[in-house]
């Protein structure tokens, strides 16, 4: 018997490697056929909070912190048609987690699930009331004079048309997280609404708001890159528990979309997509001028250069209308700005200490 094939001898036999890859196959084989069926899917969205002020279905979450060590609190906004707990996806891989262990106080705007009731919410309703009405809860809880808002994807958009529209408000910085402006490099959807025959109507359901199905698939047509990498790197894993989890964490939200409602898709279409008037700094909406030159507060721009749905080509104009805008770009991709292991190690510490060069120790 040769030394390689002694039980005793501390090195592996072929059949100690035939026995663990049988093994592993199993995991792989069990787990993918677990992740198929939906079956065991994580908890999502559990970090502690509490609701501090509600209007309808819109909710405002204030996560709960008992070492607060930086002021004024962070305002997330969240986009129109996505379920906020992709920021707070998974214990120990979640963003607003990784902002309260440091010391943040975090509030967090929850939009529901729109209905019929909800159709006439229009661009007006979210950034000339909502998001100001939550500014003002935050501020008046946190017992603070200015405020932090950080906005993802069209959540981004949605800030910066109201930091736009409401120089009064004392914002303390403007953080802005794969967010789109200039649509026309957004994919095949916005291409097809571009086009002037395009009727907004056309998308709308008996409840007057785009159906979530429909967003799903619209979302996923920005995406179909990054979804060939992201299941090329899930077969890789299939054997690893925690990255399995976390990838079916993600699948369940990228799938699990609200509706647009129908007056604000109507605007976005028509203003946005049509017209590009945000991106050329020419927005009039109902209620008042948009002008992104006058946002005067500190304002950071977050873009992953492996973004198949809000590419640097969509991001382009924040830079362009905002001067001193500082720009931050990782090699990652829409969500991969947030989640995972590399995101948590670089990524977040980086936007993190962004924000706390621009807030106060208590």
């Amino acid at each position: 018997m040769s030394p390689e094939s002694t039980p005793d001898s501390g090195t592996e036999t072929l059949a100690d490697r035939l026995r663990r890859d049988v093994e592993r196959n199993l995991v792989r084989a069990r787990n993918g056929l677990k992740h198929l069926a939906g079956v065991g899917r994580p908890e999502v969205g559990v970090s502690p909070k509490d609701v501090v002020w509600q209007r309808g279905k819109v909710m405002l979450y204030r996560y709960r912190n008992d070492h607060r060590s930086f002021s004024p609190p962070i305002l997330l906004v969240m986009s129109l048609v996505s379920r906020p707990y992709v920021l707070d996806l998974r214990p120990n891989n979640s963003f607003v987690e990784a902002l309260v262990r440091r010391g943040h106080d975090v509030y967090m705007l929850d939009w529901g699930t729109p209905d019929a009731s909800d159709a006439n919410n229009s661009l007006e309703t979210y950034c000339d009331e909502l998001i100001l009405f939550a500014a003002a809860v935050a501020m008046r809880a946190a017992r603070a004079r200015s405020i932090h808002v950080f906005g993802y994807c069209l959540g981004g958009l949605l800030s910066l048309v109201f930091a736009g529209g409401h120089p009064e408000i004392p914002l303390r910085s403007v953080s802005l997280l794969a967010t789109p402006l200039d649509m026309r490099h957004m994919g095949a959807i916005p291409a097809m609404l571009s086009q002037a025959a395009a009727v907004p109507e056309d998308f709308l359901d008996e409840t007057g708001n785009v159906p979530a199905p429909t967003v799903v698939r619209g979302v996923s047509s920005l995406a179909v890159t990054g979804k060939v990498a992201a299941y090329a790197t899930l077969l890789e894993n299939l054997d690893n528990s925690e990255f399995l989890a976390a990838h079916q964490a993600m699948h369940g939200w990228a799938n699990d979309h609200i509706p647009f409602p129908g007056s604000a898709f109507r605007q976005i279409t028509e203003w946005l997509v049509k017209d590009n008037q945000l991106a050329e700094n020419r927005l009039v909406t109902a209620s008042r001028k948009i002008d992104l030159a006058a946002i005067r507060c500190p304002v950071l721009n977050i873009v992953g250069e492996r973004d198949h749905m809000v590419g640097p080509e969509a991001n382009a104009p924040i830079a362009q209308h905002i001067a001193h805008a500082e720009t931050m770009r990782f090699p990652a991709g829409h969500a991969g700005l947030i989640i995972g292991a590399r995101a948590h190690r670089s990524y977040i510490p980086a936007m993190a200490e962004w924000i706390e060069r621009h807030s106060d120790r208590i």
